[in-house]
């Protein structure tokens, strides 16, 4: 085998969570090396990014990048999950109303990735990790298809699949029953549906449709139970052509625990899953990427902290995890009692 080369972080995954870990932890001069399997950015659906991402985009220097790209704003969401449809704004600032973004994931991904590499991190693409190094219960590197690794911590950004916990079989909790999210895109005109998603009921469960370019939209839509498997999209849509197949996503709600231990840390949808109703998954493994970073900083400067990292993260993890579960079950609970009756 050859030499493994040494770094002070890895992460595994170039998504928001795993580029804001990088460009953190470069920030704060450590050594980072990045592997993202994929050649080039990976499908995914259209998002539309909460106000509050901006101040987060600034700490990472990546905001004016993101301005410049031009993505289509939206001051919030309309719902009609209950009834008749209403707006939720945002907010308001002294400039008037507070404007999601409604990106691209694929060009918005590139641009955090980009200024990982204009921070220093190293990055291996396509490069996928096979196996943790592990010794004594630490982790301590991985082996990847490039050869291997030795990192005093190890950062899975892996979304979904949930690398690390699975191959160190962490435990999985799940919270609800099996849910699957399909998504998918039509190209046309529906001058009744805005940049401003709508989230309404649909067979089994909701849907939301957003225009996320000029003659193009997006329409998401989440299963609660499993209705026929007929062919199906949001009925406002109907006229316009498909475009590109139907994705389909596991998004049943789980949170692994811990989502840190000794050499590694678990952010975004690696440590915890919940459905995107919020409109806040990437906010939030923004969030957890940029907290991963300032523990691992505060380990490397020697701080004499109170709790080890690794348990300051994981409580942190399993708090806001549980705040939003919460909320979705507040959401759902008089909507499920209509469905089911």
């Amino acid at each position: 085998m050859a030499p493994l080369s040494k770094t002070n972080v890895v992460v595994i995954g170039g998504g928001p969570g795993g580029t804001a870990t990088a460009i953190r932890c470069a920030q704060h001069g450590l050594q980072v090396t990045l592997i993202e399997g994929a050649e080039e950015s990976r499908p995914h659906t259209s998002e539309t990014l909460h106000p509050e991402i901006e101040p987060l985009l600034k700490k990472l220097g990546v905001r004016d990048q993101v301005l410049a790209a031009n993505f289509p704003r939206c001051p919030g969401r309309w719902i009609a999950l209950q009834g008749e449809r209403q707006f939720y704004g945002f907010g308001e600032n002294k400039h008037g109303p507070k404007l999601g973004f409604q990106v691209k994931r694929s060009q918005f991904d590139t641009l955090l990735l980009e200024q990982a590499k204009a921070m220093g991190v190293k990055v291996l693409q396509p490069c996928r990790a096979i196996e943790p190094l592990v010794s004594r219960g630490q982790v301590q590197g991985l082996i990847t298809t490039a050869g291997g690794i030795e990192a005093t911590y190890v950062v899975d950004a892996t979304g979904s699949h949930q690398w690390l916990a699975r191959k160190l079989k962490l435990n999985t909790t799940p919270y609800s029953p099996s849910l699957q999210v399909e998504y998918g895109y039509r190209i046309g005109h529906c001058p009744k549906q805005d940049y401003s998603p709508l989230i309404a009921p649909a067979p089994g469960g909701w849907v939301s449709v957003a225009k996320v370019q000029p003659l193009r939209y997006q329409w998401t839509r989440l299963k609660w139970f499993q209705p026929s498997d007929t062919p199906w999209s949001p009925p406002n849509l109907a006229e316009l052509l498909p475009s590109d197949t139907t994705h389909v996503m596991d998004m049943t709600w789980r949170l692994i625990n811990p989502a840190a231990g000794p050499g590694y840390f678990l952010v975004g949808d690696a440590a915890a899953i919940l459905d995107p109703i919020s409109s806040q998954g990437v906010l939030k493994a923004i969030a957890s990427g940029m907290m991963a970073a300032h523990l691992i900083n505060q380990q490397f400067q020697q701080a004499k902290l109170p709790l080890s990292i690794a348990d300051r993260y994981a409580t942190w993890s399993r708090t806001n995890f549980h705040q939003d579960l919460m909320a979705l079950q507040r959401l759902y609970t008089p909507i499920l009692s209509k469905v089911t009756a």
